[in-house]
């Protein structure tokens, strides 16, 4: 058998994993749950839909932001879970290299989180249709975002995994270096006016960012004649996705040296 067949093999077994496992189907319930709030809540409390189709467009990301998110819990045991659970004892020591079997994994892993974003995606343009009639451009350019940010998730999290004892570990560490440690780096530098497009958490709002950019957002939902209290610097869209590319490349390749060289114990 070929590496190649063994890879497809670890591939589509790694994915029925997924499918088998509740985690899949929990996101995808909570990613529904965010939709579905933005299309109820936003005209109850706004008497009504924003006039602009973006503003409305950027709301409806919350969704597929949350299934990108959730490729920290499809990863967070891929590798780490291996050595905790002592399973790497049958699976490393097999003919089947562990390049292969880590690239099986990230594949399948990737496969199951595209699904859920496909799956937002398909919510956010049925509701843009019915509510404006149309589907702006910038939906194309959003969900590219989506899938490249979600792959940049994967990539950290298995670096991440690789380095941790437990599956739980990689998944908190993950989530920390993400929404806390990142989060909190690009609002100072985001209010001090200085460039965050390096940081992984401004990928994530890209996606939204998209449509136009905070200032769209935030003057879209707020009462009219009320000002924004302070300028805020404009995204670079362009550097942003080249520092996920970053993340995304340098995540898997870390992990996967990382976890060939990884001893057994």
């Amino acid at each position: 058998m070929s590496e190649f067949e063994k890879l497809r093999v670890v591939t589509g077994y790694e994915f029925l994993k997924h499918i088998r496992r509740r985690r899949l189907y929990v996101i995808l319930g909570l990613a529904l749950i965010a939709e579905l709030a933005v299309i109820i809540g936003v005209p109850v409390l706004m008497d009504g839909y924003p006039d602009s189709m973006l503003v409305m467009a950027a709301l409806l990301t919350v969704g597929a932001s949350l299934a990108a998110i959730g490729a920290i819990f499809f990863a967070g045991d891929a590798i780490a879970g291996e050595f905790e659970s002592k399973t790497g004892f049958i699976l490393f020591t097999n003919p089947v290299r562990r390049i292969t079997l880590v690239t099986g994994k990230y594949l399948a892993s990737c496969i199951a989180v595209t699904l859920l974003i496909i799956f937002s995606y398909v919510i956010i343009s049925i509701s843009l249709l019915a509510i404006y009639g149309d589907i702006p451009i910038e939906t194309v350019k959003s969900f590219g975002l989506c899938l490249l940010f979600a792959g940049s998730v994967l990539s950290v999290t298995f670096f991440f995994s690789s380095v941790s004892k437990g599956a739980m570990g990689a998944t908190v560490i993950t989530l920390l270096f993400i929404m806390v440690i990142s989060g909190i780096i690009e609002s100072v530098l985001l209010f001090a006016g200085k460039p965050y497009w390096f940081l992984l958490s401004t990928g994530g709002d890209s996606i939204a960012a998209v449509y136009g950019g905070y200032e769209l957002l935030l003057g879209g939902i707020m009462p009219q004649g009320v000002e924004l209290p302070f300028e805020m610097e404009t995204m670079d869209i362009g550097l942003t996705a080249i520092a996920m590319v970053v993340y995304l490349v340098v995540g898997f390749v870390l992990s996967i040296w990382i976890s060939g060289r990884r001893q057994l114990a």
